[in-house]
């Protein structure tokens, strides 16, 4: 008998199984990912892993360069205009707006001519949101000739997003610092580099946004940028942004100079103005909307 026979015999002395169909157990709903769940995971394992302790945020020493408010009223009130100023940025980024802004998630901070507190607004912008719960927030110092965000932050020493960009060796975990501040990190501005304009418009510099934003649907990037009209690495930048706050500095800022600073964003973008160093009584700057956008503009309308 071959070996085939010999297989077929002994199936026929086994007890015949009931064809009857045994009903599957039910699943529980949560062993089945979702398309949209396994795709946040994804996200989340392809960030960057920043190791290193968070380095501490000296309030006081914030607050004796001019970075914060010096007391608690002009703090309370600072926090108060600033809940509103936040509210459109948060709308446009997470895609609640009445328009739909790309990459509205990156926030750049400018003004038109230095010294018209751009700085300020985007370290107290960027703490502001920190407090948002929902999300973080990667404060990125743009201004690289001048770097008062790395410095007040004690990162003169640290490499940072000129580095990042030029070098492509370079991974954006190294150049990340977490701070003690809940929901805050910091990019510092790295060295100086002579072509910073060629830079920020080469490839490289689209492919280091996209990781520094582009898989976290939790983070928003905060740039402080230098003066529009005082380099030519700062129009470049805003040409990566999808929300600018341009900070105008009232009784001093022409308009004529307004003007051109917003000639030189495009149309696709929210920008707003932010108008600051009123003198307008407290009460009276807030019904004015004085440290609110006066309004929304389009192309420098």
């Amino acid at each position: 008998m071959s070996i085939v026979e010999k297989a077929v015999a002994k199936l026929k002395t086994l007890p015949v199984e009931s064809s009857a169909p045994i009903p599957d157990e039910p699943r529980p709903q949560q062993a089945v990912p979702t398309v949209e769940r396994a795709q946040e995971r994804a996200r989340e394992s392809a960030q960057p892993v920043i190791t290193a302790a968070p380095s501490h945020v000296d309030i006081k020493a914030l607050k004796r360069i001019g970075l914060l408010p010096s007391d608690d009223e002009a703090e309370r009130q600072l926090s108060d205009e600033l809940r509103s100023v936040k509210r459109p940025l948060l709308a446009n980024a997470i895609g609640k707006g009445s328009e739909t802004f790309a990459r509205g998630k990156r926030i750049m901070v400018t003004s038109a001519e230095p010294a018209e507190g751009k700085t300020f607004t985007a370290v107290n912008l960027a703490l502001s949101l920190a407090r948002e719960t929902d999300y973080e927030v990667l404060l990125v110092d743009g201004d690289i000739p001048k770097s008062d965000v790395t410095h007040a932050f004690g990162l003169s020493e640290k490499p940072g997003l000129m580095d990042l960009v030029a070098d492509e060796s370079m991974a954006p975990a190294e150049v990340i610092f977490r701070t003690d501040v809940p929901n805050l990190l910091v990019v510092p501005a790295g060295k100086y580099h002579p072509l910073a304009a060629e830079l920020f418009r080469s490839r490289r510099m689209e492919h280091v946004l996209d990781e520094l934003d582009g898989r976290n649907r939790r983070r928003l990037l905060v740039f402080d940028s230098s003066p529009l009209l005082a380099t030519s690495e700062s129009q470049v930048l805003a040409s990566h942004m999808g929300q600018i706050v341009m900070v105008v500095a009232a009784s001093r800022t022409r308009r004529q100079t307004v003007t051109s600073a917003l000639r030189r964003l495009n149309e696709l973008q929210y920008v707003g103005l932010l108008l600051n160093m009123s003198r307008l009584p407290a009460a009276e700057s807030y019904n004015n909307s004085h440290s609110y956008y006066l309004k929304a503009l389009k192309g420098g309308a």
